[in-house]
């Protein structure tokens, strides 16, 4: 019986960061990982295939919608799904070896097959027939079992007409129209993906608004762009029914609480996502997930099993792949007591990569109002930036938030081209408790969209200055 420092299950993000944190440090670490090859779903069917398509989709739009370089040309009908879907299948492979490469680097032992508990040091491997492959005992377990999109059985999937995230990239053809359920990040995502590719796009949001956790500024101008795409959104409405239309070829019609009935050539149901913990036999060690499959942690990310932790989406909120990485990293930090522990933070830049991209970082106007604080807002607008203007894009906008008389950096939001990339310079400036003076004095190379934040500083040392003169 093969007996490892740590069993870690699941092969995505997490678990492979946890896996490498443990070799670094001298543990003898597997994997159990019941797909046929490593990456989660973050490498396979999620992040990277969903992003490698986004740009595909940036390509041809610019080609056939965008006369920002004054050229112009057609996409012909003869283009499949296959065509647009090359640089996503280059892009994974590339990323599979890569992580394979290091699997192999520091020794990570990998074993494929469902991993199911027999105690709470005891892992055995099944294989698809269910029979044990292997039977493996660790010091520390690390669940990192991801999660799967929600599919209720009143959903038709078919993977021909009717969608969920993960298998849409698998489209058997491009069609023409989509109704996308769920206007989430994934939805939302998707919907402006497709959109760029010249589909007609009706998105459905159970909310009265888009992104209510986002910044009001920023989700309104968002919304405005996803529009300008030519995406039709329906607020407060949901879906009653799912069904396939008699007609050949088929069509969906989902009717809604609202608009009656849409119909479209495919649905992409992406309403919630649950936890990957059916199987594991949780109920061996007296484990038990919520409704949803999600399992609780404390800080240090153990369940009430100390030496068992949970990482990544398995747990619920945020479920990104940068935070599930961490993630890892300090559960096997924790428990091997490795320097550089770290609890959990609320402090985490977050991104959509939809078309324009939007990300933020620390607290949004309306949380500040709500707490009362003293503050000022401070705006880079692209269309007022030579860099903007060069790449296209006119309507994006930086905003920095600041607070009291030091106008200490409280909030960063950007919707725009390379919003995902420009945020981590103010998350710098915020870890750092930077100042709008201390900003505005920042040297940035010209032209580039990251003098956007000493424009937007500024404007917020200009407006403080209003807001207190006598």
């Amino acid at each position: 019986m093969p007996r490892f420092d740590v069993i870690i299950i699941g092969g995505g993000p997490a678990g492979e960061r946890a896996a490498v944190q443990a070799a670094r440090a001298a543990r003898r670490a597997a994997i159990v990982e019941r797909a046929s090859v490593v990456g989660g779903t973050c490498i396979n069917w999620g992040t990277i295939p969903s992003k490698s398509l986004r740009e595909s989709a940036l390509f041809v739009h610019a080609l056939t919608r965008n006369r920002l370089h004054g050229i112009r040309t057609e996409i012909t009908d003869q283009i499949t799904v296959g065509d647009f879907m090359y640089r996503k299948r280059v892009v994974v492979q590339r990323e599979l070896d890569l992580i394979n490469e290091v699997l192999d680097q520091y020794r990570i032992e990998v074993f494929q097959g469902q991993a199911r508990f027999v105690d709470a040091h005891t892992v055995t491997v099944l294989g698809q027939d269910g029979q044990s492959r292997a039977v493996l005992t660790g010091d520390v377990v690390v669940i990192a079992t991801g999660s799967s999109p929600a599919r209720p059985p009143e959903v038709p999937f078919d993977q021909q007409h009717v969608f969920d995230s993960d298998t849409i990239l698998e489209l058997p053809r491009m069609p023409r129209s989509m109704v996308v359920l769920g206007a989430g990040v994934i939805g939302i995502e998707y919907a402006a993906t497709f959109a760029a590719l010249g589909l007609q796009i009706t998105l459905v949001d159970t909310r009265d608004r888009l992104l209510p956790y986002f910044d009001r500024e920023m989700a309104d101008l968002m919304a405005r762009e996803l529009k300008r795409l030519g995406i039709i959104i329906l607020h407060d409405e949901r879906h009653t029914s799912i069904e396939l239309s008699s007609r050949t070829p088929p069509r969906v019609l989902c009717r809604t609480t609202g608009s009656g009935e849409l119909e479209a050539d495919v649905l992409l149901y992406c309403v919630g996502r649950d936890g990957n913990t059916r199987g594991l036999g949780l109920e061996a060690i007296g484990l038990t997930p919520d409704p949803r499959g999600l399992l609780t942690v404390n800080e240090h990310f153990q369940t009430s099993i100390p030496h068992i932790y949970a990482v990544g989406d398995v747990i619920g909120y945020p479920a990104l792949a940068s935070t599930s990485m961490e993630q890892g990293r300090q559960a096997i930090r924790h428990a091997f007591g490795i320097p550089g522990v770290k609890g959990k933070t609320d402090v985490l830049p977050f991104a959509i990569y939809a078309i324009p991209e939007a990300s933020y970082i620390g607290e949004t106007q309306e949380e500040l109002e709500k707490r009362g604080a003293d503050y000022v807002v401070g705006r880079g607008r692209y269309g007022m930036n030579p860099r903007g203007q060069i790449v296209g894009d006119t309507t994006g906008l930086l905003k920095l938030l600041f607070e009291g008389d030091a106008l200490v950096l409280r909030g960063v939001h950007v919707v725009g081209f390379g919003a995902s990339e420009l945020v981590h310079i103010g998350q710098a400036y915020l870890q750092s408790g930077s100042t709008a003076s201390q900003i505005a004095e920042t040297l940035f190379n010209y032209p580039t969209l990251s003098d956007l934040y000493r424009h937007a500083a500024l404007e917020a040392l200009r407006e403080h200055r209003l807001k207190h003169e006598p």
